[in-house]
C-alpha cells in the first residue's frame, strides 16, 4: 500500500512538472492576447478620430470655393473689411 501511494505522488508531481510549463505559457499567450486587444481598440478610435477630421477637411474644402465662405473667415479669423468699408474697434477700459 505505501508502495501504491509513493507512486500515486511521484506521478502527480510528475504531472505537475509537466504541466506549470504549459500554464505559464498559457497566461502569457493570454496576456499577449490581451495587450493586442488594447492596442486594437485603441488603433480604431485614432481611425474614427482621423475619418472625421478627414471628413471636416473634406467639408472645408469644398467651402473654399465659396465666396461668401472665404468673405466670412476673412472677416471673423483675419480681421479684414470689405471695400469700402470702415473698420470699428471697441476698446474696452
Amino acid at each position: 500500500m505505501d508502495s501504491r501511494r509513493k507512486t500515486n505522488r511521484r506521478f502527480l508531481v510528475l504531472v505537475l512538472v509537466c504541466c506549470l510549463p504549459l500554464l505559464g505559457s498559457a497566461v502569457h499567450q493570454g496576456y499577449r492576447i490581451f495587450r493586442i486587444h488594447q492596442e486594437s481598440v485603441r488603433t480604431e478610435k485614432k481611425v474614427q478620430q482621423l475619418k472625421a477630421e478627414n471628413d471636416a477637411l473634406a467639408q472645408e474644402k469644398e467651402n473654399l470655393g465659396d465666396i461668401r465662405y472665404i468673405e466670412k473667415v476673412a472677416r471673423d479669423e483675419h480681421n479684414m473689411v470689405g471695400k469700402n468699408e470702415i473698420p470699428l474697434f471697441m476698446v474696452k477700459k
